[in-house]
């Protein structure tokens, strides 16, 4: 079985909870996830399923959207509501206005620094862990970037916005950040990932449906194809002896007539019979396999 599924992920379950669950369903050994969701967090992850596990890098990289709500007044250890409280604030409520312009400080190219509760592994150990046995370290800075962030709701003292942003972005930081701003403090209460790259929540199913799905013998229905995951990459068709070649990892000629995409230099290769067979680039009017899946 490969391809990649997309699953609305519930909360107080971890990521690896979804993959294990879904390991036993679909009795495949070969699943991971791209883009960890934290326990409090719903919505879409993104698992790739057998010889998919090999494009996991191109899928993982993509933007991702999130509908948030904070709460302001509290600072947790954890910068979310899963954590233990830091300090309790007393603050004079800010204004629909105020908490606008305390969003769009953050558009655009910005550092953000991971939070110690997070699986960034320091040495080989998560920094979660190393939080928990009382080490709580201060990460570097990390650039990211925020290209949408919209206020959707504010009532005092919850605030909900939803955005659109690079991979690595921490929303739990963010929430944060703009109670810092504010001058009241605040953690992350509630998030749903909306879309990770080009995979959106509509098209997730939860757990219980793929149980069903599962136990009727359905479960392929509801996998994409390697090739539909990487749906934004150019293809190019090879005749059999290119397609034994690009096989071995060898680099061919591009056919004439394929327009190149300097924007767009990664290519899906397949043979004539639709079998995808490489993840490829190309330069200087060659092929040259990154990833070959068949």
């Amino acid at each position: 079985m490969n391809g990649i599924l997309v699953i609305n992920k519930p909360q107080n379950w971890t990521s690896h909870d979804v993959v294990n669950k879904a390991r036993k369903l679909l009795q495949e050994k070969k699943i991971g996830h791209t883009g960890t969701l934290d326990p409090l967090a719903t919505g879409v992850l993104v698992l790739c399923i057998g010889k998919a596990t090999k494009i996991a890098r191109y899928l993982e990289s993509d933007e991702k959207e999130y509908i948030a709500e904070l709460k302001l007044g509290a600072t947790t250890d954890t910068l979310d509501s899963d954590g233990s409280i830091l300090e309790t604030r007393e603050y004079h409520p800010p204004s629909r206005d105020d908490v606008q312009r305390a969003l769009d400080r953050f558009r655009g190219n910005i550092l953000q620094r991971p939070p110690a509760y997070s699986a960034i592994k320091v040495s080989g150990i998560p920094s979660y862990r190393l939080a928990r046995q009382g080490t709580v370290l201060e990460h570097e800075e990390r650039p990211v970037t925020i290209s949408v962030i919209t206020l959707l709701e504010y009532r005092d003292p919850l605030v909900r916005f939803s955005v659109t942003c690079s991979k690595g972005t921490y929303i739990r930081t963010l929430c944060a950040d703009i109670g810092a701003i504010l001058g009241a403090g605040a953690h992350l209460t509630a998030l749903v990932r909306t879309r990770s790259g080009r995979f959106r929540i509509e098209q997730a199913i939860d757990l219980e449906q793929l149980t069903r799905m599962a136990s009727l013998g359905l479960a392929e229905q509801s996998i994409q194809s390697i090739s539909e995951a990487l749906g934004s990459f150019p293809v190019v068709t090879v005749d059999e002896t290119e397609a034994r070649r690009i096989s071995h990892g060898n680099t061919i000629s591009i056919p004439p007539g394929f327009a190149v995409s300097n924007a767009q230099p990664l290519i899906q290769v397949l043979d004539r019979d639709g079998q995808m067979l490489a993840v490829a680039r190309t330069s200087g009017g060659l092929i040259r396999p990154e990833v070959v899946i068949a």
